[in-house]
């Protein structure tokens, strides 16, 4: 009894180094390595307590890291901030819950598959209702190459499932003293499995993209004139900025791009001047044969209590219009939205399409590209310094997923540029660099994927065994 009760205070140290690595998990201060080690000793502070006991613990300890670590980098404050916050690791915590309560029926290395299924069904769950879609998932955390591939097969739910699946599978080996025959099963079980991912990660990475590159400009809203894109209504610095827009793409072109378009909402104007705009638009992109993609923010005058439109338009080099698109996913008070149609256009580049910023943190709206082929993605953003380069590295993900190259030219962000394997080709800082013109070279031919075919059959597979699993243990608990 007086061992037990020294277990269980040494378990307080457990939490504590769980809860200094929660701090750097996610949100401002992310490490990858410790988004892996903080569930590993919050799982082993559990299996000391009873379940209820270790709950209250993570919701707070979740609770505190949660405050500073999204500081910043969610667009709420006051109230809001603080129960979003606590949502956030309340749900955390209850996934935790299950898993320490399952763990006291389930024995063998099946039980080490509870957690991970379980995070993976609150993390789709929450992907799929929440107005912040996969921004701040869990899978966002990682930058390793090899191990991102897996993105091209089960999308982030297997990257989530790998994260929580080492925490678990830790903590079963320790609960058997890691003794040779559960190091055996956990070799074939899980170390084999996680060598082949990491394997094929390798050899995606070593073999060399194929045909040529094609050279894309994008024009950056000048720092002098970003408090103008915020105005009510468009000024006379505006009109400098959209006929600034004009020239920068005629000196892009002198530089041999071929495609030119600028940062989210660049061109401010009423939509009695739109017209006008687009035709001057037109007579450059004839004049220096480019394919134009205009981010127009629009104030209706016929309603001026309307949002503005959030869109961008992409004229050929013949002149005509190809397409709109509207920005479907705006964060709060911003924009209105559009119809979440996405659009493409073929070129002699490749097949191009856009969204719009936030839009690409959805998975499900990205998924309608998973039958269009998509070659290159074209993506106007609009940032703050707090989520720099988190959004645009996030934004990467959906390219190795759907295997398309991809172009984020983000104001108030970091600019970039990736292939289908998510390897960037080129950068550009908004704090750090005055540059007006963001150049990059991007293959013209993307590359089908295995998730662009079965989508998010992974996560559902996880779901259903989770569901599976539970039916078992709730069988167990009435036979008893």
């Amino acid at each position: 009894m007086e061992n037990l009760k020294k277990k269980n205070n040494y378990s307080y140290i457990y939490l504590l180094i769980g809860f200094v690595f929660l701090f750097f998990s996610n949100g401002r201060w992310t490490l990858p390595l410790a988004t892996f080690l903080a569930p590993i000793f919050l799982i082993r502070f559990l299996r000391f307590h009873k379940p209820l006991k270790g709950f209250v613990f993570l919701v707070f300890a979740g609770f505190i890291s949660n405050i500073f670590i999204w500081k910043g980098q969610v667009p709420t404050s006051g109230f809001v901030y603080y129960i979003m916050t606590f949502m956030m690791s309340l749900f955390t915590a209850l996934v935790f819950l299950i898993d320490r309560i399952y763990s006291q029926r389930l024995k063998g290395i099946v039980s080490t598959l509870v957690l991970p299924s379980a995070f993976v069904l609150m993390d789709y769950i929450s992907v799929s209702t929440n107005p912040g879609g996969t921004f701040g998932a869990l899978a966002t955390t990682q930058s390793s190459l090899p191990l991102l591939q897996l993105l091209s097969v089960t999308g982030i739910w297997g990257i989530t499932f790998i994260i929580l699946w080492t925490a678990s599978t830790i903590n079963w080996l320790w609960d058997n003293a890691f003794n040779k025959q559960t190091l055996r099963k956990a070799l074939w079980v899980y170390v084999v499995p996680l060598i082949i991912i990491i394997s094929y990660g390798q050899i995606r990475l070593a073999l060399q993209s194929t045909g040529a590159a094609v050279k894309i400009a994008s024009v950056n809203i000048p720092k002098m004139g970003m408090q103008h894109i915020f105005n009510d209504k468009p000024d006379s610095v505006n009109e400098q900025i959209n006929s600034s827009f004009l020239n920068n793409c005629e000196i892009a072109a002198g530089s041999e791009a071929k495609i030119v378009f600028g940062n989210e909402i660049m061109l401010n104007m009423s939509s009695d001047k739109e017209d006008a705009y687009l035709e001057k638009a037109k007579a450059v992109a004839v004049r220096n044969n480019l394919y134009l993609g205009l981010p127009m923010l629009i104030y209706p005058i016929e309603n001026p209590a309307a949002r503005p439109m959030n869109k961008i338009t992409w004229i050929s080099p013949q002149g005509k219009i190809l397409f709109t698109y509207f920005k479907a996913k705006p964060t709060p008070g911003e924009g209105s939205y559009g119809d979440g149609v996405i659009k493409y256009f073929d070129s002699p580049y490749g097949r191009i399409s856009s969204v719009i910023c936030f839009d690409m943190d959805f998975p499900k709206l990205i998924q309608q590209v998973s039958s269009m082929n998509i070659d290159i993605m074209l993506v106007p953003g609009n940032d703050w310094k707090e989520i720099t380069p988190y959004h645009t590295h996030a934004a990467s993900f959906s390219a190795i997923e759907h295997g398309f190259n991809l172009v984020r030219s983000a104001s108030r962000g970091l600019s970039a540029s990736f292939n289908y394997k998510g390897q960037v080709l080129s950068s550009q800082n908004y704090f750090t660099s005055n540059d007006t013109l963001f150049y990059s070279e991007v293959p013209m031919k993307g590359k089908r994927t295995i998730y662009a075919v079965i989508e998010d059959s992974f996560a559902w597979l996880c779901i259903i065994f989770f569901i599976i699993i539970s039916v078992i243990f709730i069988k167990q608990e009435f036979e008893k």
